[in-house]
């Protein structure tokens, strides 16, 4: 899984391929083998229809192809927005098409956050109580916040994919949707009435894109880490990104991260174990 591409995604399923969609009226879509799949075969290759970076890394990860930029000196930024570094000059260009649609997005998500940091400040936000508990308090109010925007990034990037690419976005609107719950309802309204005063806009009102967003995002975004040689020690086993694949969340499970980007890779051999022996050949 590579979100290191073009943003036009590409379904390879070369001919003679091990799977094919199955649709069934009990159980929906799936995956299923059309043949037997040998030892180290690449079952399919998708490029993501829409990512973006989490609200936690976007000062140090490529807004395009999800790179670490660990150098501030060397990295792209948009003064513009506040939130999109890119890792080189070719990324930026490449994608200043779809980043001219996420940057009101982007700078109105970073708005959000400061608000609510600003109301649990002073005590207005959703976590007020006793002082013993207000550093946790204070603590899960920044993580909703980060949710916040990251959905917002979430449907930044498909409203861009929107004005760019109908037949994809189609693709990605006939993901598994389930209903949202009551406090996801609130969320949504509440940060579509934000979005409303930050004159955000897009092709279908924007209530309508943040709950669609919100039910495929929870269902099927599949989360980008890290494992191992990574610039930021903080980044390694994090999600700093999320991605839709519309035919790949087909295999798709709830566990996470869903994708990993190995940046480095160190195997080492088995140490005996004290006292040897023992069954398993005494190694770790």
């Amino acid at each position: 899984v590579s979100a290191r591409c073009a943003p036009v995604p590409c379904l390879v399923m070369e001919e003679g391929g091990c799977v094919t969609v199955v649709t069934d009226p009990a159980v929906g879509r799936y995956l299923r083998a059309s043949r037997a799949i040998r030892a180290g075969e690449v079952l399919l290759s998708e490029r993501p229809s829409a990512w973006w970076v989490d609200p936690s890394f976007r000062q140090t990860t490529c807004a395009r192809c999800l790179a670490a930029c660990g150098d501030a000196q060397q990295r792209e930024a948009c003064q513009a927005c506040g939130g999109a570094v890119w890792c080189s000059a070719a990324c930026r260009t490449e994608d200043a098409d779809r980043h001219a649609v996420l940057a009101p997005w982007i700078k109105a998500s970073e708005a959000w956050r400061k608000k609510r940091a600003a109301a649990e400040t002073a005590g207005t936000g959703p976590c007020k109580g006793a002082a013993a508990e207000a550093e946790s308090e204070e603590a899960v109010g920044e993580e909703e916040a980060t949710e916040d925007a990251s959905l917002l990034a979430c449907a930044a990037s498909v409203a861009a994919l929107h004005a760019s690419d109908r037949h994809t976005f189609d693709r990605v609107w006939a993901m598994h949707a389930p209903p949202l719950t009551s406090r996801e309802e609130e969320r949504c309204s509440a940060l579509a009435s934000w979005c409303e005063q930050a004159a955000l806009s897009a092709a279908m009102p924007l209530g309508d894109l943040l709950r669609g967003c919100c039910a495929r995002d929870r269902a099927n975004s599949l989360a980008l880490t890290s494992l191992g040689g990574c610039v930021e020690e903080a980044r390694e086993h994090r999600p700093h990104g999320y991605a839709l694949y519309p035919t790949l969340a087909l295999a798709n499970h709830s566990c996470l991260p869903t994708a990993a980007r190995v940046d480095a890779f160190v195997a080492t051999g088995p140490r005996p174990r004290e006292g040897g022996g023992g069954e398993g050949g005494g190694g770790e």
